[in-house]
């Protein structure tokens, strides 16, 4: 079905009516009265598309968290500890409480607990790739580090390399997709509270900025630890295709050669650079919405 040419029309409709009936759903749970009914419809509007959104992250990176098997390795044992991970930023976002718990409509605060939850059921494919990722990388090491029976072959480490490389650059982009919609739907958020008469003081736009860097360097400590493993694999690969030469005298072609194996790798890419094609191509959009609910923000 998915190869059928009709899939992409029939996957938009699916889309449109879910973020339709959602939409509704939320906006009858939030029940908004008087000041702030249309931010709040806004805020819901927003909260329905973000579930659709998840929900296609969700099953795009899904492929990339399937493979332990042929890595070796048993995937339930990563799956506990996603659990436990998420289980714990829960308890310390639902603990903490913020400004939210006690702001009226009462309905506000579940809807976006569970929006939460959702944000962390769809970042877990990714988060769930990346360690994969780092159990395939070990496998690249010893297979680089030590002869094997038959021998590992050259070609088969390069597309292992590159194909680790592709999973890291999808898993990063789920993760900094679902940072900046959860920016985008807190400053909604705020900016629906405020019209409805709650003070700023009960609200403060710091929230906004916490609420965003919090979920930003939780992405950044998944996803640079496994990226710099990956570079290192990849430079390594290529010390071993093309070692330094005995008189210390590196022709051209050496270094064209070398030069053209790293590219290929992507290897000359750095984390910085990484995360700015990722977050750079959505940080307009998070800029526009904090420069509206948090004063004096450029």
């Amino acid at each position: 079905m998915r190869k059928h040419w009709s899939w992409p029309a029939v996957t938009t409709v699916l889309g449109l009516g879910a973020f339709t009936g959602l939409a509704s759903l939320v906006r009858a749970v939030v029940a908004p009265r008087g000041p702030g009914a249309f931010e709040f419809g806004v805020w819901s509007a927003l909260v329905a598309a973000s579930a659709v959104v998840f929900a296609f992250l969700f099953f795009h990176a899904l492929p990339l968290a399937t493979g332990w098997r042929a890595a070796g390795a048993d995937g339930r044992g990563p799956l506990l500890c996603y659990v436990a991970f998420a289980a714990a930023i829960l308890a310390f976002l639902w603990a903490g409480g913020g400004p939210v718990a006690q702001l009226p409509p009462a309905a506000v605060a579940p809807v976006s607990r569970g929006l939460v939850l959702l944000a962390l059921t769809a970042a877990a494919p990714a988060v769930l790739g990346l360690w994969l990722v780092t159990t395939r990388l070990r496998l690249v090491t010893a297979a680089l580090s030590a002869p094997t029976t038959p021998p590992t072959r050259a070609d088969a480490v390069l597309a292992d390399l590159v194909d680790c490389r592709r999973t890291i650059g999808v898993c990063l982009t789920v993760l900094a997709t679902i940072v900046t919609i959860a920016v985008v739907d807190s400053g909604a958020q705020r900016k629906a509270f405020l019209a409805g008469g709650v003070p700023p003081a009960k609200f403060p736009p710091e929230w906004v900025l916490l609420y965003g860097a919090l979920f930003t360097a939780i992405s950044l400590l998944l996803y640079v630890p496994t990226f710099v493993a990956w570079r290192t694999r990849c430079l390594l690969f290529v010390d071993q295709c093309y070692p330094l030469p005995a008189d210390a005298r590196p022709t051209a072609a050496w270094v064209e050669g070398r030069t053209r194996l790293i590219g290929v790798l992507g290897a000359d890419l750095t984390v910085g650079k990484s995360l700015t094609a990722a977050f750079g191509l959505l940080a307009p959009l998070a800029v526009s919405v904090l420069s509206v609910v948090v004063p004096g923000l450029k």
